[in-house]
């Protein structure tokens, strides 16, 4: 199966800046939602739970949410199927509708925390960076030769 995005720089560039919730709910439908009236107008802070904590519900559930931002050096696309194929080997091909800087992430009845498996998984970013191999430049190797040198004839 291959996956096909259907955009470039350009279009990136001109994409639309979106207002985004990630809700624990799976939701069996694709139409169209009138947020801002029927969720944003009920969101409130609620400082009982701790600074920057929000408030709301989904279905009669209670909804706990923070403000996260996307990772630096990375960029929050959605992406939306063209078409839905027939079997799981089909090439697939996606087309950007929006980017997003910041979400606001749900938690049902508990408050967000690092412990959390989507806050961990946005962790990764960072352990990812840091295991990332980049060639170490001559110069960097030298500094940190000298620094040690240093470093030693202190200790001794």
């Amino acid at each position: 199966m291959s996956i096909t995005l259907d955009f470039d720089a350009k279009q990136l560039a001109k994409s639309k800046q979106l207002s985004l919730h990630y809700l624990p709910a799976k939701i069996q439908g694709d139409g169209e939602a009138n947020v801002e009236k029927c969720f944003n107008n009920y969101t409130r802070e609620n400082p009982d739970y701790g600074s920057g904590i929000l408030t709301n519900s989904l279905r009669g559930y209670p909804l706990l949410g923070q403000q996260a931002n996307v990772p630096s050096g990375y960029k929050g696309l959605v992406l939306q199927e063209t078409e839905k194929p027939l079997i799981d080997t089909a090439e697939r091909q996606l087309r950007l509708t929006g980017q997003f800087d910041e979400f606001i992430y749900w938690n049902y009845d508990k408050v967000p925390s690092n412990a959390d498996g989507y806050r961990q998984a946005l962790l990764m970013t960072d352990v990812a960076e840091a295991l990332m191999y980049q060639p170490i430049k001559q110069e960097d190797l030298d500094a940190e030769i000298q620094r040690h040198k240093e470093s030693k004839k202190e200790n001794s």
